[in-house]
């Protein structure tokens, strides 16, 4: 936890507004992330660039981005970091530890998924890319990469809101009362 801190460092004045942004403080702030990335997979598809060209086009704003952040961000924030601040820093630190742990223990899981059950492994692993070839093959490109990213942009926003729990929920509500009815149907008969 420290030492992503301590990485982060430079990136605290830029992460704050950020987390706001991603976790919809606002309730614009999903519109502002759709039309980032619909203007930036607008650009994509109407210059059309190789793959080699879009990388290395990617690689150069995300190094621009991750050398001019660390000095520009410190002079650009003129006001004295406070405690509040500081603590939705460690917030944020603290949430991507934990992504980071969620990663390393799916990481473990299949590890020892494989070692001791290869077959439950084989078939976990074959069923996730067949479906993954046939998404592939149904879709373009570049339309499913723009929803994967959009997807991964607003989740943080959806589970803070409680969208999916809510949506969920109904849906669990409407099966279960489904089940419940027949049930109750077939106590009668």
């Amino acid at each position: 936890m420290n030492e992503i801190k301590r990485d982060l460092e430079g990136w605290r004045e830029v992460l704050i507004p950020l987390n706001g942004l991603i976790n919809w403080e606002k309730p614009y702030h999903p519109a502002i992330i759709l039309g980032f990335t619909s203007f930036v997979f607008g650009l994509i598809w109407y210059f059309e660039p190789s793959i080699l060209t879009t990388f290395s086009l990617l690689g150069l704003a995300i190094s621009l981005i991750d050398f001019l952040v660390p000095m520009i961000g410190p002079n650009i924030v003129t006001a004295k970091w406070t405690v509040k601040q500081e603590q939705q820093y460690e917030n944020i630190c603290i949430r991507l530890h934990n992504a980071k742990v969620h990663f390393i223990n799916l990481k473990d899981t299949m590890y020892s998924v494989k070692a001791d059950k290869p077959k439950t492994y084989f078939l976990i692993v074959m069923g996730t890319l067949i479906a993954l070839a046939w998404v592939g093959s149904r879709f373009d490109n570049l339309l499913m990469t723009y929803f994967l990213i959009n997807l991964m942009l607003l989740i943080p926003g959806i589970r803070r809101h409680g969208i999916l729990q809510k949506y969920f929920s109904r849906i669990f509500n409407v099966i279960k009362s489904l089940i419940v009815g027949k049930g109750k149907k077939a106590k009668a008969n």
